[in-house]
C-alpha cells in the first residue's frame, strides 16, 4: 500500500475494534492512519497475523495495532482480537479503499452515451467509454475509460466496470459486480458444424446472454460466452480470476471459485461452492456437484459428484491419484526388478524401439 493511500484514513482504536466487532487491549484513543504487512508496518498501522508460522514478524512487528485471533500469546502495544484477523484486516482496507475512490459521479465529455440509454443517479461513465441503444445502468454503478456497453444491456446498483471492460447486447449484470479490466462477457460461444463432405465449418448464430449474479467479481482478460440460445450463469457470490474461459451455455452455482487459466467448455455445469483450481480444464456437458475441489493442472471428463477432490489427467478421486503418484515415482525401480526377474528366468528382455523403427 502505497503512503499516500494509507494517509486516507483516520480512525482510533476504539473505532477500529466497534467496527470488527473485536475486543481491544491497549489504548483506544490511538488513531491509525493506515495497514500494512506485520513487517512493513510502522506505529500509525495496523497490521495481522493469519498464520500462527508467522507469530515471531508479529511480535517483532512496529505495528501500533495488531488483529490478532482470540486467545493469542502474541504481546503487542495494542491488540484487537477477533475471531478472524484477516477478515477484520480487510475491513480496514475497505475504508482505505471507499476514501481512495471517492469522487463525484461525472459523466466523461468524452464518452458516447446513445440518448435512448438510461443511467441512475449517481453512475460515472469515464473517457472513450461506449454505451448504447436501451441499456440501463442502475444507482452509483461505474463505467471506467474505454468501456463497451451493448444495446439492452442491464447494469445492476453499485458495480464497478474497470477500463477496457466489453459487455455485449443483451446481457445482464446482477449488483454490486466488480469486473476488472479487459474482461469480455457475451462474447459467441464457440459453435459451429462441420460439413462431412467438405470438411468446411459453419458459424452457428449464438443468440443467448450472459446472466452475472450478484456479489460476482471476473478476473482481468476472463472471457465469458454468450450462450446460443438461453443463457450462460454465473452464480452469486462467484470469484473468477483473470485469464479464465468460460464457454457458451455453462451455468456455475453461487459462490464457486475459478482460479486463473481454468477452461470450462460449453453447457457444463457447476454446483454452489466448486473450486477449480489454476489451469484447470474441464469438458463440456458435465456436471460438478456441489463443494467439489478440482486441483491445478487438472483436466476433468465425466461427471464429479458433490464433495469430491479430483487431481490428474484424466481426473482422479484425490486419494487414489496421489497413491497413483507415489507408485510412478517408483517404476525405474520396478523396471529393474522386472528385468532382474527376467534375467533369472532366462528370458530375453525386448528392446524398446524407436518411434523411428
Amino acid at each position: 500500500m502505497t503512503p499516500s493511500a494509507q494517509k486516507l484514513m483516520r480512525k482510533t482504536l476504539a473505532e477500529i475494534a466497534d467496527l470488527t466487532n473485536g475486543t481491544l487491549e491497549g489504548d483506544g484513543s490511538l488513531v491509525v492512519t493506515g495497514a500494512a504487512g506485520l513487517q512493513e508496518a510502522g506505529p500509525e498501522d495496523i497490521s495481522f497475523l493469519g498464520n500462527p508460522k508467522y507469530a515471531a514478524l508479529a511480535q517483532a512487528s512496529n505495528a501500533g495495532c495488531i488483529f490478532l485471533p482470540a486467545s493469542s500469546p502474541i504481546k503487542a502495544k495494542n491488540r484487537i482480537f477477533v475471531e478472524d484477523p484477516q477478515h477484520a484486516f480487510s475491513q480496514v482496507l475497505w475504508i482505505i479503499h471507499d476514501e481512495r475512490v471517492k469522487t463525484a459521479p461525472i459523466i466523461d465529455t468524452k464518452a458516447c452515451v446513445h440518448y435512448q440509454a438510461k443511467l441512475g443517479p449517481g453512475v460515472s461513465v469515464g473517457p472513450f467509454a461506449v454505451i448504447e441503444r436501451g441499456v440501463l445502468v442502475a444507482e452509483g454503478s461505474s463505467i471506467g475509460a474505454g468501456c463497451f456497453v451493448g444495446d439492452n444491456v442491464r447494469i445492476g446498483r453499485y458495480c464497478v466496470l474497470h477500463p477496457r471492460v466489453v459487455i455485449r447486447e443483451d446481457c445482464v449484470i446482477g449488483e454490486r459486480v466488480i469486473i476488472q479490466p479487459g474482461a469480455v462477457i457475451g462474447g459467441d460461444g464457440y459453435g459451429f458444424t462441420t460439413d462431412k463432405k467438405t470438411g468446411r465449418h459453419r458459424k452457428i448464430p449464438q443468440l443467448g446472454n450472459v446472466v452475472v449474479g450478484d456479489d460476482v467479481e471476473i478476473g482481468s482478460n476472463t472471457t465469458i460466452d454468450r450462450a446460443t440460445t438461453g443463457s450462460t450463469v454465473i452464480g452469486a457470490g462467484t470469484r473468477i480470476d483473470n485469464l479464465v474461459q468460460i464457454g457458451h451455455n455453462v451455468k456455475t452455482g453461487k459462490d464457486c471459485l475459478l482460479v486463473a487459466q481454468t477452461g470450462v467448455s460449453g453447457s457444463t455445469t457447476l454446483g454452489d461452492r466448486v473450486v477449480l483450481a489454476g489451469q484447470a480444464g474441464l469438458v463440456g456437458h458435465i456436471k460438478v456437484g456441489d463443494g467439489a475441489i478440482v486441483m491445478a493442472k487438472t483436466g476433468i471428463m465425466r461427471d464429479i459428484p458433490k464433495g469430491e477432490m479430483h487431481f490428474g489427467i484424466p481426473s482422479r478421486p484425490h486419494r487414489e491419484a496421489m497413491k497413483l503418484q507415489v507408485l510412478y515415482g517408483k517404476l525405474p525401480e520396478i523396471y529393474e526388478a522386472v528385468k532382474a526377474v527376467k534375467k533369472k528366468l532366462g528370458l530375453a528382455d525386448e528392446p524398446v524401439k524407436s518411434r523411428e523403427g
